[in-house]
């Protein structure tokens, strides 16, 4: 098998939705996972490469450098990386850090993975690591908290048994939760794997769906609500010899379609570079993620991650529930809020950015065959006078989605041309 010496350059293994059970079913075969991993590469250092396997060849890997994903819109590509702690030693990375991708390590590049052992990830990356770490904190609603229920794989052996206890349970829940209820795998991400409905739990779905579910570690099965807003805060959790306490990096308001399948970030950003949601409640989100990710630091994770949390109806009051994930990994909040950091010298002029100030962004990606040109004029003339857009769409790869990062003065006219043109 074919060896490549890290030397002084840090190896990009880009292994997104590596959670649903293969490391290379995401990338690059899917235009929106290609273009979010070569995003992810922009926030490293020069010198930094990214690499993927090619096809069934066995031992063959394909590479391609910092420099050559880097956008024309971004201007000269910079040497150092975003934050200091993404520089780190020489070696390999991961998206997420599983068994097989640490194998590639060693085997492929001679490094060891940096970042948490894969037994500590599977560990915190559970949807019940969250789940129990929210209970524990209190930051679970109290009328929702005893509607969640945590599955293990022997509790999905038996589908009429199942069906008949989670029937009972949704028969309890008030009238404020419409009935609804879903069924999600403790391990998955964009909202694919679950299974839902309206109305009684029948055994006939749950019965192709419980061995997939068991495969991917369980199960939760909660109340499926109608969200008013997701929010994410991203977190740089130290290394297990540092004294330090995790850091906020940022927090962000979540772009998800009906379905709760991603589509971009938005959120607020001031003179500094600081990055955060615009929602009443920010600090109570960040303070939360941050007990979260000191949780998840004392089963012995490190390195960056986000924690993932919503904004519901409960009969006439808006709820948040906080840390409903808690993701042992890089995310695309991180990388959103990289990418703000890498344009903003040029922006901060045009939108008049100074200290005590905050400016509106949004982060989107439209498919490979979107009308872009149609896109940004919409999303610029929604935003108004010096808005700004920048086309991330990697240079020379036929079939890329296209990311773009667009600027405002105020964030919520740019967030309602984004619901109107794209919907959510």
């Amino acid at each position: 098998m074919t060896s490549i010496a890290g030397g002084s350059r840090t190896s990009l293994l880009p292994n997104l939705a590596a959670e649903e059970g293969e490391d290379w079913r995401a990338y690059p075969g899917t235009p929106q996972a290609r273009a979010a991993a070569h995003l992810w590469a922009l926030l490293f250092s020069r010198g930094s490469t990214l690499h993927h396997p090619l096809g069934s060849a066995r031992g063959a890997w394909h590479e391609r450098s910092r420099e050559s994903l880097w956008p024309v819109a971004l201007g000269e590509a910079p040497n150092e990386a975003v934050w200091p702690w993404l520089e780190g030693a020489a070696g390999a990375r991961a998206w997420l850090n599983t068994e097989s991708i640490a194998a590639s390590a060693r085997q492929i590049f001679a490094s060891q993975l940096a970042g948490p052992t894969p037994e500590c990830v599977r560990r915190v990356h559970d949807k019940a690591f969250a789940t129990g770490a929210a209970r524990e904190l209190g930051l679970m609603p109290r009328a929702l908290e005893p509607l969640i229920e945590v599955l293990d794989p022997s509790d999905l052996v038996d589908a009429e048994a199942l069906g008949a206890r989670l029937e009972a349970a949704r028969l309890r829940w008030p009238a404020w939760t419409g009935g609804r209820f879903t069924l999600k795998p403790r391990f998955g991400c964009s909202g694919r794997g679950r299974v839902g409905g309206r109305g009684a739990v029948t055994v006939d779905p749950l019965r192709g769906a419980l061995p997939r579910l068991a495969a991917r570690g369980g199960a939760i099965f909660e109340p499926w609500l109608e969200r008013s807003k997701d929010l994410s805060v991203s977190l740089h959790v130290p290394e297990p010899d540092d004294v330090a306490w995790p850091t906020i990096v940022g927090s962000l308001e979540m772009l998800v379609n009906a379905s709760g399948a991603f589509r971009g970030h938005c959120g607020e950003v001031d003179n500094r570079g600081r990055v955060f949601s615009g929602d009443g409640d920010d600090e109570t989100l960040r303070a939360d993620a941050a007990a979260v990710a000191g949780r998840a630091r004392e089963e012995g994770f490190s390195g960056p991650c986000g924690v993932d949390s919503f904004r519901y109806a409960e009969a006439d009051r808006e709820r948040l529930r906080g840390a409903v994930e808690f993701n042992a990994r890089p995310t695309m909040g991180l990388v959103c809020i990289g990418l703000v950091r890498r344009a903003l010298p040029q922006v901060r002029e045009a939108l008049d950015l100074t200290p005590g100030q905050r400016r509106g962004f949004l982060l989107t990606t439209l498919e490979p065959d979107a009308d872009v040109e149609a896109a940004v004029t919409a999303l610029v003339e929604a935003a108004g006078a010096g808005a700004r857009c920048f086309d991330l769409t990697t240079p020379d790869d036929a079939g890329s989605a296209h990311p773009l990062l667009v600027f405002a003065r105020e964030l919520a006219p740019l967030r309602a041309a984004h619901r109107d043109q794209l919907g959510c």
